[in-house]
């Protein structure tokens, strides 16, 4: 509106003057939403021709709504409990749990020092390897999206991983946008072989790491498929000898090549391999 030298005027809303009238523009804060009627008068009635002298206007007041999403991660791994130089797998789900649809949705999980990455699988979107992150892009309400990592235990490292995720969207719940999963590496090993000749130097067949498997069973084979040897739990004590059948002149094998097997009852890979004893 147009002021001229000398002119005043009256604000009102709903035919209240408001603070800040007799000047030809005022700030006003509504506090409330609504439909209100805006007065502008002024005072000074002129006589300069086109000039406005009053008006009013209906100012409606709406919400504002801005988009919020809550979005939530949740991490888990397969084994608490690996060994050292087997797999792991790492589940990743993904979730929208609303109010409204999220955006730009990105996941990010960078592998730690104690495992070395192997491969990965996605519901949807891509996780690259080099920058860890994985891309959803639009996550629907109520909607969930699961990734799949698989990683090797390294021998030394961090093995304390956390997973992020974000969006556009306003989040009001950020409680749940990291999820941490934890390794405790075993140490296991089993060795090539062994010499039981009673010099008190590697006499005994050690396999490393087996004490934290209690339920394990341990056989050993001939290279003609007969067993020799059993134990469940194995506790670390074969010296060479056979528990089956007849040999003359004692029961300790010979030098040679035999075959062992090794299920540690918790659900992993059974281990196969060879052993050579040599007296």
């Amino acid at each position: 509106m147009a002021k001229k030298a000398g002119s005043t005027y009256v604000w009102k809303i709903d035919g209240v003057t408001q603070p800040g009238s007799k000047t030809n523009e005022i700030d006003i804060t509504w506090n409330t939403l609504g439909t209100f009627l805006l007065e502008v008068q002024e005072l000074n009635v002129s006589t300069c021709l086109g000039e406005i002298k009053s008006g009013q206007v209906i100012v409606r007041l709406l919400p504002v709504v801005i988009p919020s999403a809550d979005l939530s991660v949740v991490k888990t791994v397969n084994n608490a409990h690996p060994i050292i130089g087997q797999p792991v797998i790492f589940s990743i789900v993904a979730t929208n749990n609303g109010a409204d649809n999220a955006s730009a949705v990105k996941v990010t999980d960078i592998l730690q020092s104690g495992y070395t990455y192997i491969s990965s699988t996605a519901t949807t979107g891509t996780y690259d390897s080099f920058t860890s992150v994985w891309t959803i892009g639009l996550l629907n309400v109520g909607k969930s999206e699961t990734l799949i990592l698989k990683a090797i235990i390294n021998s030394l490292g961090n093995y304390s991983n956390t997973t992020t995720i974000d969006g556009v969207e306003v989040d009001g719940d950020t409680g749940n946008n990291t999820s941490t999963a934890i390794t405790y590496p075993t140490d296991f090993f089993i060795p090539e072989g062994f010499s039981p000749n009673g010099d008190g130097t590697n006499d005994l067949f050690i396999i490393r790491g087996i004490a934290n498997y209690p339920n394990n069973t341990f056989v050993i084979f001939n290279r003609w498929g007969n067993k020799v040897y059993e134990a469940s739990p194995y506790l670390n004590t074969w010296d060479g000898r056979s528990m089956f059948g007849l040999r003359v002149g004692g029961n300790e094998l010979p030098t040679g090549t035999y075959f062992y097997v090794v299920d540690l009852k918790d659900g992993s890979s059974v281990f196969k391999g060879t052993i050579y004893l040599n007296r």
